[in-house]
């Protein structure tokens, strides 16, 4: 996905209550963590290996299911 698709989904993801924020280093480089705004707690993803981690494409399915 793209760096337009990746702001797309931060403002998704604001706009829902949550934080979008890019994973550091190690064997999640590149992915996404989504974090509560409310609790400042990280969503689990359900990925396996991933815990608490998202791919843009993941994270924009799991951003897609929440109600407003």
């Amino acid at each position: 996905m793209s760096n337009t698709q990746e702001k797309h989904l931060t403002r998704l993801a604001l706009g829902k209550g949550y934080v979008l924020e890019k994973v550091g280093k190690g064997p999640h480089h590149g992915r996404f963590a989504i974090i509560n705004k409310a609790q400042g707690s990280r969503v689990r993803s359900g990925v396996p290996d991933a815990e608490f981690s998202f791919s843009l494409q993941e994270a924009e399915d799991w951003l897609g299911k929440l109600a407003k």
